[in-house]
């Protein structure tokens, strides 16, 4: 128990660096979707994850949602 809490340490997000210009890119097989980045989360554990919002407003990592293909820099 004691190293999954110590895992979760490791994945606390420490800083918040803004990811203008960057977005989520999600596929399926009708469609590319492209949601904007809110930011780039520093983790304690020195790894920098995207992280995007879904309509009701929660922020989270775009990696562990359905779909996802790619972060990209986009033209701005």
């Amino acid at each position: 128990m004691t190293e999954t809490l110590e895992n979760l340490d490791d994945e606390q997000i420490v800083q918040l660096i803004p990811a203008d210009g960057w977005v989520a890119v999600y596929k399926d097989e009708k469609a590319e979707v492209r949601a904007p980045l809110v930011a780039w989360g520093l983790r304690r554990d020195g790894e920098v994850v995207p992280l995007d919002t879904d309509p009701s407003g929660t922020v989270g990592d775009p990696r562990e949602t359905a779909g996802f293909d790619r972060v990209e820099r986009t033209g701005s």
